[in-house]
């Protein structure tokens, strides 16, 4: 029997009213340039599920992101897109939001790698930290079950129930949780980039040391003229 939780209207109220953050970590400390990494966050915002078409709620997470004029700013540097960790009856999380490697939050934390990856059932963290780079406590629309594939039958997103995670946990329970709620009901999802490359050390000069390059000549052409004149005294 599917049962409705009444903690998850606490749990939307809390998501609602998370404080923000003053910053976000969108390259994370230690990797090398040429790494590949990808980074995840939970919407501040909550949805209903209802509807079936995967794209609806890859919108959904890309204007969450979008909120964040640094992090928007980061994706529009690096060609950034975001989608959705759900499944509906047609469409896969793991196929919709693909990961294999290094997946981390917004304020640096690793929760997955090659070894552990993002949906082998167990994270190294809770994700639970939304755009702004704050901490999320609630539930999680996925429709999708502890492997990222669809949960089938009325659990997926877009049908009558709908399979949710918690954004606390850091087991199976992170993506999809025994039974599922009314899909009319609001809640946060789970959001991913695209791959992003740690780019290579730049050779060009950093603009401060540009600026100096002109008083340099001046101090250099001086010395000059001073060296001739003792020289023809």
């Amino acid at each position: 029997m599917i049962r409705l939780f009444p903690w998850i209207g606490v749990l939307t109220v809390l998501g609602c009213t998370a404080s923000y953050a003053s910053s976000i970590v969108t390259t994370p400390a230690g990797l090398a340039p040429g790494s590949t990494y990808q980074l995840v966050f939970v919407t501040l915002d909550s949805f209903a599920a209802t509807s079936t078409a995967i794209s609806t709620y890859n919108t959904d997470v890309t204007t969450e992101a979008a909120l964040n004029a640094t992090l928007a700013a980061f994706d529009t540097a690096n060609g950034v897109t975001w989608t959705v960790i759900g499944s509906t009856q047609t469409t896969n999380a793991t196929s919709n939001a693909p990961s294999t490697g290094r997946v981390y939050t917004l304020d640096g934390t690793q929760i997955a790698s090659t070894a552990n990856p993002l949906y082998g059932g167990s994270l190294f963290a809770p994700l639970d930290i939304n755009q702004n780079g704050a901490t999320e406590s609630t539930g999680v629309w996925t429709g999708s079950n502890s492997s990222g594939t669809a949960s089938g039958g009325i659990n997926d997103l877009g049908q009558t129930f709908t399979e949710y995670g918690s954004s606390t946990s850091t087991n199976g329970g992170w993506i999809a949780f025994t039974n599922g709620i009314e899909s009319g009901n609001n809640l946060a999802l789970y959001a991913l980039s695209s791959v992003i490359t740690v780019p290579a050390t730049s050779s060009t000069p950093e603009p401060a040391t540009i600026a100096l390059v002109p008083g340099a000549m001046l101090l250099l052409a001086g010395w000059s003229r001073l060296r001739r004149r003792r020289s023809g005294n």
